[in-house]
């Protein structure tokens, strides 16, 4: 379900905007939101306060200038508040005790001084003095089909995650930053957000059902990659959506239903703490710690190699019950992601096919 952007400003001109500042709207929270620049950008509701601007958002351009809408789904453990002048997208993750994170979402016209000079300033923002290029440190990250650099600094005190998409002449910054234990429990939900934005526009002609543009993926068009496998019969195939190159819808008797998702993405794509924590934050569970890896999985045998295997129950984003079967599989240079997720009679039903399913594909 989608709800159009409920919070609209209007500029008189980007430089009587740096002059006077810009004109008060009004904000309602949604779990999911829209908003496009610059013709209309966001501004701050006077009955909330947002967290003052970083030296990131303070050294950038006051006024998101990238002209595709964005919109995105906000996890149920964010609480937004207000954009800014300079802020998209504005959140705050609360934690125990004082502790807190927050996320920014931001655009600004070109590739604001480049990698080394943003993760510099991200350094010190975290206490950390200056690297040189050749110490530079990221994992390949995709948004809607664009690709990027995720970066993760880690301080003293405080820790900052932010993935960097450049698209159209701008750059994106999706930037969670706090205290690094509040950090580390949101980080897999940061990359759940991130599977769930897109941009419109025209960079958006490619049609949804295409399969994205994942690292280590042939393009739309070029000789398929795929694997060989044997789909049960009782699958039913649906178009892809962001990030998954197939998808198949699986019917209960009672009209229940269970999706199987299928992704890859180049290296370890983040390693298994990061991945079971995010499919634990799919089902509202909390996130675990390293030492609970072995209770909360299951090595299996696949061709060529193992997998690892979680199974899960909790409740989905609408709160209803449901249950998810995963499984990772290293293969080459790239780790291969299947998901059964859905009603559980469905899930407990399709997990010995699905598993079989997963141990008997070639790559």
């Amino acid at each position: 379900m989608f709800f159009p952007n409920l919070v609209k400003t209007k500029f008189l001109s980007i430089l009587a905007a740096l002059g006077t500042g810009l004109l008060s709207g009004c904000h309602r929270d949604e779990q999911i939101q829209s908003y496009s620049a610059p013709k209309d950008s966001p501004a701050q509701a006077p009955s909330q306060t947002a967290p003052a601007p970083s030296m990131a958002d303070a050294a950038a351009p006051p006024v998101p200038v990238n002209a595709a809408p964005v919109h995105w789904t906000t996890p149920a453990s964010w609480r937004e508040i207000a954009p800014t002048s300079i802020r998209i997208g504005n959140f705050v993750i609360p934690a125990t005790g004082d502790k807190k994170a927050e996320v920014s979402i931001t655009s600004f016209p070109g590739d604001v001084g480049g990698p080394l000079a943003n993760v510099n300033r991200w350094r010190q923002e975290n206490g950390l003095g200056e690297i040189a290029d050749s110490a530079l440190l990221s994992q390949p990250v995709t948004v809607d089909s664009s690709e990027g650099n995720l970066y993760d600094i880690a301080g003293p005190s405080q820790r900052t995650v932010v993935a960097v998409i450049p698209r159209d002449g701008a750059s994106w910054f999706f930037k969670l930053r706090g205290d690094p234990d509040t950090v580390a429990g949101a980080q897999p939900a940061l990359l759940e957000f991130l599977e769930s934005v897109h941009f419109g526009g025209a960079a958006a002609a490619q049609p949804a059902t295409d399969a994205p543009a994942i690292p280590g993926m042939a393009a739309p068009g070029a000789p398929s990659p795929a694997p060989q496998w044997a789909v049960p019969p009782n699958w039913t195939e649906t178009p892809p959506g962001s990030m998954v190159v197939k998808s198949f819808s699986i019917s209960g008797d009672a009209g229940q239903k269970a999706i199987v998702s299928i992704s890859v993405f180049g290296g370890g794509a983040g390693g298994t703490l990061a991945n079971v924590n995010r499919w634990r934050a799919q089902l509202s569970l909390p996130p675990i710690l390293e030492a609970a890896l072995p209770a909360a999985t299951q090595s299996v045998d696949v061709l060529g190699g193992r997998a690892t295997l979680v199974d899960f129950t909790g409740a989905d984003k609408s709160a209803q019950p449901s249950r998810l079967v995963a499984a990772m599989v290293p293969h080459g240079e790239q780790t291969w992601f299947y998901k059964l997720m859905g009603d559980g009679s469905v899930v407990e039903r399709e997990k010995t096919a699905f598993v079989r399913f997963v141990q008997t594909v070639q790559y």
